[in-house]
């Protein structure tokens, strides 16, 4: 029952051409799944046409909305701050059904974040999940001092801390930040066997507030991966990918 009714509601360079179908959303729950580098891709492209400019691409149209009113069935899923400058919708292009997305100050895996993207993983079959830190942190800012702000933000420092360990600057933390927050999902039992099955990839990525370029941190991307970085989708692309 709680997988029924949490499956009909979102939980809290070079100028190329990149082409995606539109991702149908079946009554009866998702159907198909968007592999991990496929996601990245269209993540990339839309990304791309946010730093270029354009106007948003994400569909938001009426018949959007009806498709995939009755379940949804996104490609990715993405971990990020509750800053007001980072909207990952915007940053990516995303219409709705497009992504998963859970945002908290600092982008911390603490249990209800963590329990919103084992959901995504086990009950939506997202194959990719990003942690995504950004510039000027104000929750890593306040991280780095030992001063209290009060229990319940203090408990939320608490979880970016051990993290950062030493470090002092504060971009170096925020990127340390996210790199532990991965860390700490692959501690998660259901994220560490889908991880280990080769059914999920767990990123980290970094938002630069000023271009408004986001870069992946982990292993150099493959080829088609760095094209997408470098090819803005268009409005004329739709959203989210199927199979």
């Amino acid at each position: 029952m709680l997988a029924r009714l949490l499956a009909t509601a979102a939980v809290g360079g070079v100028v190329g051409f990149i082409v995606f179908h539109p991702r149908e959303a079946e009554a009866t729950g998702p159907t198909a799944t968007v592999d991990a580098d496929e996601a990245q891709r269209w993540l990339l492209g839309g990304n791309a046409w946010f730093v270029k400019g354009g106007r948003h691409v994400g569909d938001t149209s009426v018949e959007r909305r009806t498709a995939v009113a009755p379940s949804q069935a996104p490609s990715c899923t993405i971990l990020t701050c509750a800053d007001s400058r980072v909207p990952p919708e915007h940053l990516f292009h995303a219409g709705l059904g497009d992504m998963f997305t859970v945002r908290v100050a600092g982008n911390v895996a603490e249990p209800v974040t963590t329990g919103s993207i084992e959901y995504a993983v086990e009950h939506l079959g997202t194959q990719l999940v990003v942690v995504m830190g950004h510039e000027r942190c104000g929750a890593v800012k306040a991280a780095l001092s030992d001063a209290s702000l009060g229990p319940n933000l203090d408990a939320l420092l608490a979880l970016i801390r051990p993290g950062i360990g030493e470090i002092e600057d504060l971009d170096e933390a925020v990127r340390a930040n996210v790199h532990a927050q991965v860390a700490g999902l692959r501690r998660s039992a259901i994220l560490h066997h889908a991880e280990a099955e080769g059914t999920l990839t767990l990123l980290a990525a970094y938002y630069d507030l000023d271009t408004g370029v986001v870069t992946f941190l982990d292993s150099p991307p493959t080829s088609a991966v760095a094209e997408a970085a470098a090819s803005p989708r268009t409005p004329a692309e739709g959203h989210a990918p199927t199979h």
